[in-house]
């Protein structure tokens, strides 16, 4: 039998519960994999054993080893990506690592998912030693690997863009989907306005705070619906809701379960996504998938999911917030309209279409390993 070729998957960065998206990306697109597969490739995750806990299943799907380090400390992560993750990872044929960042002793070749380029565009988002080490350590990423892939087409050439980069080796793996519905949602009273993101600045809440509380003035039989994990803006957010004339109508759920999540879209009129900065915008396609109209900021990878009906709008403009999400409360029609234009769009990101485009950059990768191989 032939050997199969051995990537090794460096998931280190993934403490469950703190990093967000990615950790839902990252866990999802591998459950895709370990359905559809390839004959040709054998992943071995590498992991923290809070990762372990929370997805043995991976686990049992996949060779996995486990790093027994406190994954919370940031520092002690990037140090065993350059020390026990390089001595681990010594029989791979490659290694693709899915946290944005090329550990400084990097074993060749590799693949590097990059999510966005946001810690370059909008420093100002993180703190002041972030800012430090991403003003370093993302260039220097993307200008020594091997290979990149990345969630969007937006976020690809920026890629190109600003770093020169051959476009052959920026491979797009989007974001999936798990189920479409078939019709528009069922929203219930209270009207619910759901916006799903951790509270960091550039998730731009006190601008939905602030049309919500006129709308609500003016609509009595409206709610305001706020999940995600705690970000730098966490302090600041809760302050305007706090101060908010309708507060007791204003909900901060924290992060949920995806069955919440589900739960609190099924009862939705409408999701409100005010980001100002996004890679591809996860929410916005979940939204679509569960038959919920979106109104989306523009200026955003987010506002290139849904289709032509949905509205966009500039991302301060408090005025167009109150007068966008007005009209999808008070028109029935005009949200089954965007909903079901949405759903139709929606059904062409599904998680095996995601894995089949992350072995194909496998694929490629393995290719590059070859010829390296054929040289030396």
């Amino acid at each position: 039998m032939e050997k199969k070729f051995q990537i090794g998957l460096n998931l280190l960065h993934i403490v469950p519960g703190n990093v967000g998206g990615s950790e839902e990306y990252s866990v999802q697109i591998l459950k895709a994999v370990s359905r559809y597969g390839s004959p040709e490739i054998k992943p071995v995750l590498f992991v923290l054993k809070d990762f372990q806990k929370s997805y043995p299943e991976l686990c049992e799907i996949f060779e996995t080893v486990t790093c027994k380090i406190n994954g919370k400390n940031k520092l002690s992560r990037i140090i065993a990506e350059s020390t026990w993750l390089k001595f681990k990872t010594r029989h791979c044929d490659a290694v693709h690592h899915f946290g944005g960042r090329l550990p400084l002793c990097s074993k060749k070749p590799n693949l590097v998912t990059v999510h966005d380029l946001q810690p370059l565009e909008k420093p100002q988002n993180f703190s002041f030693a972030k800012r430090i080490f991403f003003r370093y350590s993302l260039p220097s990423t993307i200008k020594k690997a091997g290979m990149l892939a990345t969630v969007s087409n937006s976020v690809k050439q920026q890629l190109i863009k600003s770093f020169d980069i051959n476009p052959e080796f920026v491979h797009i793996v989007s974001t999936g989907i798990a189920q479409v519905v078939e019709k528009p949602n069922s929203p219930r009273e209270p009207l619910t306005i759901f916006y799903p993101a951790a509270t960091f600045p550039h998730k731009n809440h006190q601008v939905l705070i602030n049309a919500f509380d006129r709308i609500a003035q003016k609509h009595r039989n409206v709610q305001l619906i706020l999940s995600g994990g705690k970000g730098r803006a966490d302090r600041e957010v809760r302050k305007w809701v706090s101060v908010s004339p309708v507060k007791e109508r204003i909900f901060l759920t924290g992060r949920i379960s995806s069955n919440e999540l589900e739960s609190i879209l099924k009862r939705s009129t409408l999701l409100a996504f005010p980001s100002t900065y996004e890679g591809f915008g996860i929410p916005v396609l979940e939204a679509m998938a569960a038959g919920v109209p979106v109104v989306v900021a523009k200026g955003t990878s987010a506002e290139k999911l849904p289709g032509e009906k949905s509205l966009r709008v500039e991302p301060y403009e408090v005025d167009e917030w109150v007068e966008a999400i007005e009209m999808l409360i008070t028109d029935s029609q005009l949200r089954n309209e965007i909903a079901e234009e949405n759903i139709e769009i929606a059904k062409g990101y599904t998680w095996n279409f995601s894995a089949n485009q992350l072995i194909e950059s496998w694929k490629k990768l393995m290719s590059l390993a070859e010829n390296r191989n054929c040289v030396s």
